[in-house]
């Protein structure tokens, strides 16, 4: 019982789960603006935004800080980080056809924090 409880030992596999979550709910929430959510709903999806990006950079901060600068990670990390942007910038545009191609990068997003969990969990 107690090998079921190391995995949240560690700092960073707990902050990529709570970024999963995070994620999920923003897609979820993404997916509801679309068909014409309430403001509040509209606020929510953006805090959880917010606070997914703030610990995608925690998550990012705290690999280089353990495990140091190496080229393929950093080009990991910042092609995450644009991926981020990429959605940013489509949402921002709102034209109606670019919420199609929103869908598709919300879960490319998922599962880049599935991913980051997985890398994470301690073996």
């Amino acid at each position: 019982m107690s090998e079921f409880f190391s995995v949240f030992t560690s700092i960073q596999s707990v902050i990529a789960s709570i970024g999963l979550i995070l994620a999920t709910a923003s897609f979820i929430s993404g997916l509801q603006l679309v068909k014409g959510a309430s403001f509040i709903e509209g606020k929510v999806h953006r805090i959880n935004g917010f606070s997914s990006i703030t610990l995608y950079t925690v998550l990012a901060v705290l690999a280089f800080a353990t495990e140091g600068l190496r080229i393929w990670s950093v080009l990991a990390w910042i092609t995450g980080f644009l991926v981020i942007l990429l959605k940013i910038s489509i949402v921002r545009k709102r034209r109606r056809r670019s919420f199609k191609y929103v869908s598709w990068i919300g879960a490319s997003l998922l599962l880049m924090w599935l991913f980051l969990v997985y890398i994470h969990i301690p073996v």
